[in-house]
């Protein structure tokens, strides 16, 4: 499903990544763990073609990802801190995600409905909490039944409540 394959991303001085490999196969839950600084989010990121390894090579299905961006379609992420335009409302968010995805069939709405979130869609992004915002991202990573999710650090700054219908969620 994806390789990844001797990658190293510098920035400047700082080596993020040096020759890292991991295969990761379609049905597997990985879990990337260190400390703070170690490379997780950087390796997650190249993974989505969002930083570009100075060495190495990232294959999903097989494929190069090097130039090619359709492939993140079948991907599900959920940022660490999600960062939307502070101007918009979670609805308008939400519609723009969709319409940008235009995928075909059924939406799951299931967070979506268990946050309550349709209470809250005139809110603007830039007023919510980190909590709030933590629940617009669980919802569009996954909304369209993607292949694959990447969830980076999914519970921080969710209450107990949320934190727990998130890990009760089933792809």
């Amino acid at each position: 499903m994806i390789k990844v394959e001797n990658i190293t991303k510098q920035f400047g001085k700082f080596k993020a990544l040096d020759d890292v490999s991991v295969h990761m196969n379609q049905g597997e839950c990985i879990a990337l763990i260190g400390p703070n600084g170690c490379g997780k989010t950087t390796l997650i990121k190249s993974i989505l073609g969002m930083v570009l390894p100075q060495e190495g090579v990232i294959l999903f299905d097989g494929k190069s990802i090097k130039n090619d961006d359709i492939y993140r379609n079948q991907i599900g992420y959920m940022p660490q801190i999600g960062r939307y335009p502070v101007n918009m409302t979670i609805g308008q968010v939400i519609t723009m995600i969709q319409s940008i995805r235009n995928q075909q069939g059924e939406l799951d709405f299931d967070l979506y409905n268990r946050f309550e979130l349709d209470k809250m869609l005139e809110k603007r992004m830039g007023t919510l909490s980190g909590g709030t915002t933590q629940k617009v991202s669980a919802t569009l990573a996954f909304m369209f039944h993607s292949k694959v999710l990447i969830l980076d650090e999914p519970t921080a700054g969710l209450d107990p409540i949320a934190s727990e219908i998130l890990k009760e969620k089933n792809h």
